[in-house]
This record gives structure tokens, sequence and C-alpha cells, in this order.
């Protein structure tokens, strides 16, 4: 059980790095952090995956939180 523990943390603190580092790319492309969030609602708008409206939405809370932590 706690092989299954440690690798669903794993797997967490993976996918937490992974949306941190996308969007410290997304603020270095765009220069702004509003212009990277419209950017990712702008491609929110355009896409009917729910998988990736849940990955985007994760991403424009990590961008507004980035901004909060300025």
């Amino acid at each position: 059980m706690m092989d299954k523990v440690n690798n669903f943390k794993k797997a967490s603190e993976s996918y937490d790095k992974l949306i941190n580092d996308y969007a410290i790319k997304l603020l270095d492309e765009f220069d702004s952090n509003k212009k990277a969030r419209a950017f990712l609602q702008e491609q929110l708008a355009n896409t009917a995956k729910p998988e990736t409206h849940e990955f985007i939405s994760l991403m424009v809370k990590q961008l507004e939180q980035i901004a909060l932590n300025q």
C-alpha cells in the first residue's frame, strides 16, 4: 500500500511541476501574465475536450497564483 501512496505522490509532484514549468514558459513567451492567460482562455474556447479544459483551467489558476505572488 505504501508503494501505491508513494507512486501517487510522485505522480502528483510531477504533474504539479509540469504545470508550473509550462506556466513559466508561457510567461517567458508572452512577457505578460495577462497575455498568457488571454492565450489560454482563447485555447479554452477553441477546444471541446474535457481533459484539455481541465488542464487549461489549472494553467490559468497557476498563472493567477504566480501573479499574486509577484
